[in-house]
């Protein structure tokens, strides 16, 4: 693009060579005596030698040495100030054909800073620098020379390269400012033209130099040419002309956000046109103006571009479309400025001296969108402006601000925010009013659009959408002093005017304007989990801006909001990273009074993420809410914030106990410094509330406190001095004597005020007494600034308390208080001063001489497990049972599916048995579970459920003693019509009537045990639960559980004796020569012991030293009962091993159905048949074999029909023994021959007795 700006250098570049050495500064531009500045101008090198030495400025005053200067001389940065020598501690290596951007700043009695493309480089000086003073005015400055050209003691070289945008600020500029507004011109020296003497050197483009930035501010001077013979162009309308004109020529992206237009004298209108050399000479007819434009352009474009743009569109001469006026700008006079923010008020133009002041208009749209771009970044640039801007402002000009709501009814179809801003940018006068942060409130009321007849109706009549609309929004009003009543009135008539631009109409109500009085916000600190930031006075509008501690190239930004009440919102920190990430570094936080509740709420952010805290988190985060307390006002909403931190630690998984006394310290330090409320306040979070009441001494008669709350205590709710209800979980009476204790009226002392607390955790409590455990919630009651320890009063403090688990067995319950003292300070429950006075199942109340923290304790004299060891019986004890839970499964799978594995008595009883224990352990699985759901039925259900399978699996182990018994002992003389009928009757039934008369006696029985342990003789894990349904009531438990099972086991025990002697008798009337193998009889001694249960009668000795050991063997073999049942009568048997390589297997594992198998199923040692084996002394074999049942032979029937007795079959059962045989008869009566000469049933005496026939 052509280069038509005639001042503006952006773009442009020095080339400084042997020929051009240097450039001086315009005599004209004088630098004043400066207290801080900032210097700042880009270069590049082409080669090595150029880029290791050059002197890129030196500032010196004739009467003194150099005061300012930089340069480089052996890679090594140098500074000069004030004769004192400063260079960096490394050497820089610049790469060549790059630019670089170099920043100086400085301040009055404060450092020396030195910038790289925005990087802060460290200096220091060769000697102690001289006092601070202030910088010589009037001296010269000179870019390129060499430092002796000024300083014969300075050796540094002239500079060969290029050098551009070289600024001077009067002001110290931060980090953030060096490198975020790197593109704004200087404001003591800048890179135009007319600052600079050049007689021989010449600049030269460069368009690998660009910054891009959007905030201008143009000048000009424009010429009004009236066609119509009129001289009557009034300011106003010069401003409407303007605005009109630079919306048509200037570019879409450029955004006006005011126009403000001045008279021109007339003694400079013609001295315009001459040097326009124009063809107009100067008539009445032309009138000049003045004028000043803030414009945004939208995206950034480079600087020298958007000059270049500006100029180029703006010298064209302008027709008015209606043919009545030219408009011609001053060529010359065009000055587009990038800045860091457009001026709060209008600045007049340096030599412009005029009575009327001047008209500005504001584009609403540029508004909007320059909130984005513009920042404020230090309170002594706010200043400075202010006080530029107040200079300039005309004395009969006011400021003032206010903010507007008013609900809106808009007619058509539109975008209602962009509706919104255009009606009020053309009804609120530009050159007046300002509007400011337009914001749509959420809607009110909205109708749809309504059609007739879907849009159309015979009569084609379309009926208009009406939508209601709330906004709100602040005025920035400038004009001549009126008062705040006349401006309202005027804001209010204009709103209220009707608009309509011929597609939609709006129309105002509820109208309400309030004056902003508050227009800054204060400087404040402010402590995040990203560092400390301190903001500075902002003025309303703009946004502030801070350097991130830990990574100071990245910025923090804060808006001041402009309203009513002005005031910081949340700053904004994404680009910041983490100071505190973890607990431990809270360690190195500082807690003041004034970040007190910054550090609060750092905690509450970090405890977010923190579920379980160990022993040195929970020591830091207590340690600071202790200085917090200590050091700061406790007001309402900073107690609340203490109490939450501590209801959310309350609620983690964590170790409380070491920690028990410094957490009530705490709470008891909030309700002692709590200021800021009248009379009482609460404060509640989950599992804990404060409650303080302030007293009037000698009017206090007496004070209560209740708590009401659920059953896990995470939601208190507080009352003061009402009777207690059903629900009240609490309740302290506090009686009238007292107030003998509250302190006395003086000056020096706070008046007396009473404290409450609730805790709705009793773990936080640990219990020093064995045997006892706390069975409320903890309650307490204090008074701030006692004259003297509160006890041993004349009257008990009355605390009632509701029971956590109730006490239907009346067992041994004892009132408690808090001593801080025991345990070696780290406290526990103690009974001195306290009495029982009334206790029933449900509450206990208690009498106290003193105040502190109130329990009651229950007797649980049962000690429980330690928590390691519950732990891991838990384990055992659910993975057991679900394992066996599936062999269960698989075994009663296979004697049901199989019809040949079931034909007799002993199979038939095992499938009933397993299924009792599937029951048992299904439903033991899912307990927990279904408890936590909280439903008292449910749990009623699933408890007496449990304690139905429990009892039917011991009632059908009584009847495999029973069976075993018929069996071997009782052989002659039995007959039992419907066997297994009667057996089922019983196995199931009397297990049914025992939980039927459980609930009708005593349905309270069952539900939700609390405490571990309740029932461990039998199933250590049914109590590791809190949430566990089960038997509540020890009397129902130990005589409807232990009992039952004691003589259950006990008839098992004895039938197993009797097994065992059988056995015996049976070995020594055993043939000589044969031998049974000892891992066989283990074998069937082990099943018999799992089938009877005996493996339970461990529970009853789970008592003293080897109480632990016994409980993993009791948990061990009984939750895997189920395992050994399937491994002895299904994995391990012959027959069940048969049917399955029959039906399942395929292949040559697959049997064929008649392979020739012994039915019976024994796994014992067979003795080699004899041809003329001995008598033995046994029953006859005739009435033997006429006993056997439910034959697998087709015989059966008729063996049946001629025995004289029915007896079951036990052959399941010792199939794994090898026993000694019993003799063959050759002469048998009343017995019929089995086909291939088997057994014709497999019961065990006749399964023996038929092994030994066929010897």
């Amino acid at each position: 693009m052509e280069q038509v700006s005639r001042l503006s250098l952006w773009g442009e570049v020095i080339q400084f060579t042997n020929r051009c050495s240097h450039w001086t500064l315009n005599p004209q531009v004088s630098i004043p005596a400066l207290q801080e500045l900032t210097v700042c101008f880009n270069l590049k090198f082409e080669t090595d030698k150029a880029a290791s030495s050059w002197t890129a400025f030196m500032y010196s005053h004739p009467e003194l040495q150099t005061e300012l200067g930089l340069a480089m001389k052996e890679r090594r940065l140098l500074v000069w100030l004030f004769g004192t020598e400063w260079s960096t501690t490394r050497r820089i290596n610049l790469r060549l054909s790059r630019w670089y951007s170099l920043c100086l700043t400085w301040k009055y009695k404060g450092g020396l800073a030195l910038y790289i493309d925005g990087k802060h480089e460290k200096i220091t000086a060769d000697t102690p620098p001289p006092i601070s003073r202030k910088l010589a005015p009037n001296g010269m400055l000179t870019l390129g020379a060499s430092g002796s050209a000024v300083n014969r003691n300075i050796t540094s070289p002239a500079m060969v390269g290029k050098l551009s945008l070289f600024r001077l600020w009067g002001r110290e500029r931060s980090e953030h400012d060096v490198t975020s507004l790197r593109c704004i011109e200087g404001d003591i020296v800048k890179w135009e033209s007319d600052n600079w003497y050049t007689p021989v050197c010449a600049v030269f483009s460069d368009s690998s130099l660009e910054c891009e930035w959007s905030v201008y501010e143009v000048r000009l001077m424009f010429h009004i040419i009236r066609l119509d013979g009129k001289n009557n162009t009034e300011l106003y309308t010069a401003r409407d002309i303007a605005h009109t004109w630079l919306r048509k020529v200037l570019p879409s992206t450029f955004f006006l956000n005011r126009v403000s237009v001045f008279e021109v004298p007339r003694s400079r209108k013609k001295d315009s046109f001459v040097n326009e050399r124009r063809l107009v000479e100067w008539s009445p007819f032309i009138k000049s103006f003045d004028c000043l434009v803030h414009v945004n352009v939208i995206p950034s474009l480079n600087v020298a571009t958007v000059k270049n743009m500006i100029t180029e569109e703006l010298r064209v001469i302008y027709d008015d479309p209606n043919g009545k006026l030219k408009l011609h700008a001053d060529s010359d006079s065009i000055h587009s400025t990038p800045v860091e923010s457009f001026s709060a008020v209008t600045i007049i133009p340096p030599g412009v001296v005029t009575a009327p002041s001047p008209v500005s208009t504001i584009t609403f749209k540029t508004i909007t969108s320059l909130k984005t771009t513009s920042t404020t970044t230090s309170v002594s640039t706010t200043e400075a402006s202010v006080t530029a801007l107040t200079t300039n402002t005309p004395p009969n000009i006011s400021e003032l601000y206010f903010e507007v709501k008013v609900n809106i009814s808009l007619t058509g179809d539109s975008d209602p925010g962009q509706t919104v801003s255009t009606w009020l940018n053309s009804s609120l006068p530009d050159d007046m009013m300002t509007v400011l942060d337009l914001q749509l409130l959420p809607k009110t009321q909205r109708r749809q659009s309504k059609l007739q007849s879907n849009l159309y109706t015979t009569n084609k009549v379309f009926v208009p959408s009406v939508s209601r609309e709330s906004c709100i929004f602040q005025v920035w009003v400038m004009m001549s002093q009126l008062d705040t009543q006349e401006i309202e009135t005027q804001i209010r008539h204009l709103l209220l005017t009707p608009y309509n631009n011929g597609s939609v109409s709006i129309a105002t109500e509820d109208i309400q304007i309030s004056r902003i009085l508050i227009t800054n916000c204060n400087a404040e600190t402010h402590l995040t989990m990203k560092g400390l930031f301190a903001w500075p006075d902002t003025q309303g509008g703009k946004n502030a801006s801070q350097p991130c501690p830990k990574n100071p190239l990245s910025h923090a930004t804060r808006q001041c909001k402009l309203c009513l009440s002005t005031h910081w919102l949340a700053s904004d920190q994404e680009d910041c990273g983490l100071v505190v990430e973890t607990i431990p570094d809270l360690d190195h936080v500082e807690v003041t009074a004034e970040n007190a509740l910054d550090v609060v709420e750092m905690i509450e952010d970090l405890l977010r993420d923190h579920s379980t805290l160990n022993y040195q988190e929970l020591a830091t985060v207590l340690n600071k809410l202790e200085d917090i307390v200590n050091l700061s006002r406790v007001t309402p909403s900073l107690g609340q914030a203490l109490i939450n931190i501590i209801s959310d630690i309350l609620e983690s998984d964590s170790n409380l106990v070491p920690f028990t006394n410094t957490i009530l310290n705490i709470t008891e330090a909030v309700g002692d410094k709590m200021v800021g409320y009248e009379g009482s306040f609460t404060l509640v979070a989950p599992y804990i509330a404060i409650s303080v009441v302030d007293v009037v001494p000698g009017e206090f008669s007496s004070l209560t406190f209740g708590v009401s709350s659920d059953r896990a205590g995470n939601k208190p709710e507080i009352f003061i001095n009402r009777y207690p209800f059903n629900e009240t979980v609490a309740f302290i009476f506090l009686p009238s004597v007292l107030q003998h204790s509250f302190p006395q009226n003086s000056s020096t002392q706070s008046p007396p005020r009473v404290k409450f607390q609730f805790f709705g955790i009793p773990m936080l409590f640990k219990n020093s007494q064995s045997g006892h455990a706390l069975n409320t919630f903890v309650v307490s009651a204090s008074v701030t600034n006692a004259s003297s320890p509160i006890k041993d009063l004349d009257e008990d403090v009355k605390v009632t308390l509701h029971h956590l688990i109730p006490n239907t067995l009346d067992r041994d319950v004892q009132c408690v208080y808090w001593n801080f003292n025991k345990n070696n300070g780290h406290g526990g429950w103690d009974d001195d001063g306290c009495m029982k006075y009334n206790c029933s199942s449900q509450y206990t109340t208690c009498l106290c001489d003193h105040l502190t923290h109130f329990g009651v304790l229950l007797d649980v004299s049962r000690t429980p497990l330690d928590p390691a060891n519950e732990q891991i019986l838990t384990i055992i004890t659910y993975v057991g049972c679900g394992v066996s839970s599936v062999f269960l499964g698989i075994t009663v799978l296979t004697y049901t599916v199989f019809e040949k594995l079931r034909r007799d008595y002993p199979s038939q009883i095992l499938i009933h048995l397993s299924l009792a224990l599937l029951g048992l352990n299904l439903v033991f699985l899912v307990n927990s579970w279904l408890s936590s759901w909280g439903l008292y039925g449910l749990c009623v259900a699933v408890a007496s459920t449990m304690h139905y399978f429990l009892l039917a699996s011991f009632t059908w182990m009584g009847l495999e003693a029973v069976n075993m018994y018929f069996a071997l002992v009782k052989v002659f003389n039995v007959y039992v019509p419907s066997y297994i009928l009667k057996f089922c009757s019983l196995g199931w039934g009397i297990p049914l009537v025992i939980c039927i008369l459980v609930l009708i006696m005593n349905r309270e029985a069952y539900g939700s045990h609390l405490y571990t342990n309740a029932q461990h003789s039998l199933k250590p894990a049914l109590a590791n639960s809190d949430d566990f349904c089960w038997l509540q009531d020890d009397l129902t438990f130990y005589v409807s559980v232990v009992a039952y099972a004691a003589l259950v086991f006990l008839f098992n025990i004895a039938v197993f004796v009797v097994v065992l002697i059988q056995i015996r008798q049976m070995r020594v009337n055993r043939p000589a020569g044969i031998r049974s193998g000892l891992m066989h009889d283990l074998k069937g001694v082990t099943s018999i012991t799992l089938l009877l249960g005996l493996t339970w009668t461990v529970g009853f000795f789970t008592v003293g030293p080897a109480r632990v050991v016994l409980l993993y063997l009791f948990t061990g073999l009984n939750t895997l009962q189920g395992l050994f049942i399937f491994l002895f009568h299904c994995l391990m048997k012959e027959n069940v091993r048969k049917q399955w390589r029959i039906h399942l297997c395929f292949g040559r594992f697959r049997l064929d159905e008649f392979s020739d198998y012994s039915n019976s199923g024994s796994v014992g040692v067979t003795a080699k048949p004899k041809s003329n084996p001995p008598k033995a002394p046994v029953p006859s074999l005739d009435s033997v074999k006429s006993s056997s049942t439910d034959s697998t032979s087709a015989s059966s029937d008729s063996s049946q029909r001629d025995s004289s007795f029915k007896r079951p079959n036990l052959g399941l059962f010792m199939n794994s023994l090898a026993l000694p045989r019993a003799q063959n008869s050759t002469s048998v009566t009343g017995a019929l021959p089995s086909p291939r000469g088997e057994n014709p049933t497999p019961g065990w005496r006749n399964h023996l007795l038929g092994q030994q026939e066929k010897r």
